[in-house]
């Protein structure tokens, strides 16, 4: 075959999934559908699962193709945990945590100060009229948090979650930030994609939760509470 028959085969199978690109010049097959869709390790446990939220970081992850992670946040230790993850199937970013294992536990669980999920949530915990550092001040006015990931050569972009998409609510009550949305992406992602990435979440947290059916219907929170 000649090398546009090549290039028009391979980008028939990147549109397809099959295969990716980690850098130009390369090609990579995807792992099989056989393939476990976590990270052992990577996700706290959790005995809430949360279906609406599930969908949330679905939707995002076929929109960036990125891998897509849920932090909460512990009062008791001050630390943020990672309660969901999903697109963590990719080959690169397996075989990078593979090789890391500190990162897996620091994606997992670490102090809310550490990197962007955290600062993302700790800027918004704060009242409004309590004096807050520069930096969280800038996060809390942008409402979108970007830091280097604990993965080398991995950043996080992140933004703040008043209310968990299908987590029963108490009808009238202040939404507070509970939890960060963050897209793990390589490093080179630089300029207008990591924008673009904070406006998509913003867009995509506000539907999930206004379409949530648990928190539009209070009688499905009753019978939760019940």
């Amino acid at each position: 075959m000649d090398e546009d028959e090549v290039r028009r085969r391979l980008l028939h199978l990147f549109k397809a999934r099959v295969c990716y690109r980690p850098r130009f010049g390369y090609w990579e097959l995807r792992p099989s559908p056989a393939t476990p869709t976590d990270t052992p390790g990577l996700v706290q446990p959790s005995t809430t699962p949360l279906l609406d939220a599930t969908l949330l970081l679905d939707g995002i992850h076929s929109r960036t193709e990125q891998a897509v992670l849920l932090h909460t946040y512990s009062p008791v230790t001050g630390e943020r945990l990672c309660i969901a993850a999903t697109g963590t199937r990719d080959v690169r970013l397996r075989r990078e945590l593979a090789f890391t294992p500190t990162a897996v536990d620091r994606l997992r669980r670490s102090p809310l100060d550490s990197d962007a999920p955290g600062l993302v949530m700790l800027a918004n915990l704060a009242g409004h009229d309590a004096p807050l550092r520069e930096d969280l001040r800038q996060i809390r006015c942008a409402q979108v948090a970007l830091t280097e990931s604990p993965l080398p050569g991995w950043i996080l972009v992140s933004v703040p979650v008043r209310r968990l998409p299908g987590a029963p609510t108490v009808p009238g009550a202040e939404p507070r930030v509970v939890a960060a949305v963050s897209i793990l992406a390589p490093n080179h992602t630089q300029g207008d994609p990591l924008i673009a990435y904070g406006r998509l979440m913003h867009n995509a947290v506000q539907a999930a939760i206004e379409s949530s059916v648990a928190i539009g219907h209070h009688r499905f929170a009753a019978a939760v509470a019940a």
